[in-house]
């Protein structure tokens, strides 16, 4: 009920709703993201295929924490340069902002070797070697003066103190969730050459949905047609084997 209740708030407050169908094998997976994500620098690897609600739910879990969620939206056009900004921008909330930041990535995301690379670097350190010109670390120390006002040695601290903070309550703050999918030689070959996806992660394999859930999807969609209730529970009970 309680899970119900945030998908219904978020449904009210998002641009994009949800129409999710919250059976057992759900509300297992959303309880097992949040616990992940709610311990400091919290990261996941959300293993299952595609449309097996991994994206979705990691979206419900951040929600229900009360995180921002940050995604990036891939174009024609979107270059390293683009992938560079988005990762400054997320970095920056994570480490001077006030709620937690969610990173949700998935394979089908990876344009250029290069975002893996900078992936792995994020759960290593928490960061991007030299991904931050002279400006941006100059605006990061001013806002960590503001983050850490209540501090009373702030004032005695020098910018690499106050940026070495940064950097440790940006590997609290950064949740990293990744939604790969199991098939194929990609993603046996990127965990060989990038062991911090699984070192520096807890793994939520999403397997097929059980039965039980299949019936209770089909039961939710042909509610809204018209048809006698004993029809309406074998065609449900049909889909499952479909």
């Amino acid at each position: 009920n309680k899970i119900t209740g945030n998908l219904e708030v978020y449904n009210q407050e998002s641009k994009t709703k949800m129409d999710l169908v919250l059976f057992v094998f759900a509300i297992e997976h959303v309880s097992r993201i949040s616990r992940v994500i709610v311990m400091p620098g919290g990261c996941a690897l959300l293993v299952g295929v595609g449309g097996s609600g991994r994206q979705s739910l990691s979206r419900l879990a951040a929600f229900m924490c009360n995180y921002n969620l940050k995604q990036i939206e891939l174009s024609k056009n979107y270059a390293v340069v683009d992938w560079l900004e988005d990762l400054k921008e997320i970095l920056i909330s994570a480490g001077t902002g006030k709620k937690d930041m969610v990173f949700l990535f998935s394979d089908t995301q990876v344009k250029y070797p290069i975002f893996i690379e900078n992936i792995n670097s994020l759960l290593n350190s928490g960061s991007v070697p030299n991904i931050f010109g002279v400006d941006d670390k100059a605006a990061i120390i001013d806002a960590m003066r503001t983050v850490l006002k209540t501090d009373p040695n702030v004032k005695n601290m020098s910018n690499a103190e106050l940026f070495i903070k940064y950097l440790e309550r940006t590997k609290e703050k950064l949740h990293v969730v990744l939604a790969f999918s199991p098939i194929g030689d990609a993603f046996r070959e990127r965990l060989r050459k990038f062991p911090a996806l699984v070192n520096n992660t807890t793994i939520d394999w999403f397997f097929a949905w059980p039965k039980d859930a299949l019936v209770a999807v089909a039961q939710k969609f042909f509610d809204a047609i018209e048809m006698e209730d004993t029809i309406r529970t074998q065609v449900g009970q049909t889909c499952q084997y479909m």
